[in-house]
């Protein structure tokens, strides 16, 4: 009879761990497909440009502004909503919400137009990240939370790159074969196209979002009732409480957002400016680049940590400032660059220190909150980013206006990158401290470790 009832408890216990790796997949595709939306506004911008006569601040406007202030405004809303209504649900509507403002966006001819179409595309990715990093805790114990982690953030953004460069090779075939397209089709602009494909896939990972599992450990469905008014309460106390863990940390990863997005939103109109190559060539190139990066990255943080297991409380937080710290140097030397090439692999440099330091993150920010204000403090994460996301390509496509040549984009992107990353790093390294008193004021079992 016990041997029965181990069994079963043992078969329970792989089919929950199945169904969690099962939904951490789920999360990993869908975020991808976010991404790959994105990304390919920054591809299309050379087209868009050429087609209807954007300047680059309006280009600054459309990839930054105008889904930054929206996704900003929505972030906490959505976080409180999938805490109150579920998670899931939350999560599939706004896959429903950004698919169908990708397909309007092709239908476009107006900068209002475009604008609307990527506010539509900021709500529906409102919720991404507070949803997604507060379903992992609830998808696996804590054992298991790093390594979660790591995967996800690693294959988001490997996803990121691999994205990146299949939308600069959909570009590619997308103008070689217009020609032989019926002639309904080839009167359309590629870019146009472009994004009418990458809409399609919707429905698909909106019907995959709706499969995934709730989690049980702590979701929204296993919350008291009252406890979302006493959160609501109690953030207020919380943020004042630990403002300075709050400002160092938030403020590191705003600051190390705006060099990032940078180069990621400007390096596929910078480089064809600066060197004579093709936008889509860009995108292949800077896909790999990341691709690399990614790679680095998300091998160097776990085994730095593992290398400072000795400082296991801190260390993630130890090890993020290393890397922060030297992410500079490869952003100075940016504008003294020769060819692409060059260009892309300090991008790779640069993109492998920032994703080691960001990958230690979500475990750092989910360690931090206490478990009835997870949502609340991950939608901080949102706000921020979708902040950076505003203030980065509007300010380099202003400052490259001003300069006339062809290299002047290259001269905002470091212009814009470099004192915010020693800034990042500043923060970062004031961030132990505070950090350390924090975790002993919510985990006072775990204060030894924090000491």
């Amino acid at each position: 009879m016990e041997i029965g009832m181990t069994r079963a408890v043992e078969g329970q216990a792989r089919s929950a761990t199945a169904w969690a790796w099962y939904g951490l997949a789920v999360l990993l595709m869908t975020t991808l497909f976010a991404f790959v939306v994105r990304q390919m506004l920054s591809l299309i911008a050379p087209s868009l440009q050429a087609s209807l006569g954007f300047s680059d601040l309006q280009l600054g406007m459309l990839q930054g502004l105008g889904m930054a202030i929206f996704a900003s405004i929505a972030s906490y809303p959505m976080g409180w909503l999938a805490d109150r209504f579920g998670r899931r649900l939350l999560l599939a509507l706004g896959v429903a919400c950004w698919s169908l403002a990708t397909a309007l966006f092709a239908f476009q001819d107006s900068f209002g137009g475009l604008f609307a179409a990527t506010i539509g595309i900021a709500i529906g990715e409102a919720g991404l990240a507070p949803i997604v990093f507060a379903l992992i805790p609830d998808l696996f114990p804590e054992r298991q939370r790093n390594t979660a982690n790591f995967i996800f953030y690693g294959g988001s953004l490997l996803g990121a790159g691999l994205g990146m460069a299949l939308g600069g090779v959909l570009l590619q075939w997308l103008a070689g074969a217009h020609g032989a397209f019926p002639g309904w089709l080839a009167d359309i602009d590629s870019w146009r196209l472009a994004m009418m494909l990458i809409a399609l896939p919707g429905p698909v990972f909106f019907l995959l979002v709706l499969t995934m599992p709730l989690g049980s450990r702590g979701s929204a469905a296993g919350t008291p009732a009252g406890t979302d008014e006493a959160g609501a309460r109690d953030f207020i106390p919380y943020a004042t409480a630990h403002w300075r863990t709050l400002a160092c940390i938030f403020g590191s990863i705003f600051a190390m957002a705006v060099a990032m997005t940078s180069g990621l939103m400007w390096f596929p109109l910078a480089l064809p400016r600066a060197f004579g190559i093709d936008p889509a060539t860009v995108g292949v190139g800077l896909g790999t680049a990341i691709t690399i990066a990614t790679l680095v990255g998300v091998v160097l943080a776990p085994l730095t940590l593992r290398l400072r297991r000795a400082d296991a409380g801190l260390g993630p937080v130890r090890a993020a400032a290393i890397f922060v710290a030297l992410t500079p140097l490869p952003a100075a030397l940016l504008p003294f660059t020769t060819s692409a090439f060059q260009a892309y692999a300090l991008a790779a440099v640069q993109g492998a220190l920032g994703i080691a330091a960001s990958s230690l993150m979500p475990g750092v920010l989910q360690n931090l909150a206490p478990p009835h204000l997870r949502s609340r403090v991950l939608a901080l994460l949102g706000i921020v980013n979708a902040l950076a996301l505003a203030a980065s390509p509007l300010v380099v496509g202003w400052i490259s206006g001003l300069i006339e040549e062809p290299r002047g984009m290259l001269y905002a992107i470091t212009i814009v990158s470099l004192p915010s990353l020693i800034v990042s790093a500043i923060l970062m390294a004031f961030a132990p401290g505070p950090y350390a008193a924090t975790l002993r004021a919510i985990r006072p079992e775990l204060s030894k470790e924090f000491s």
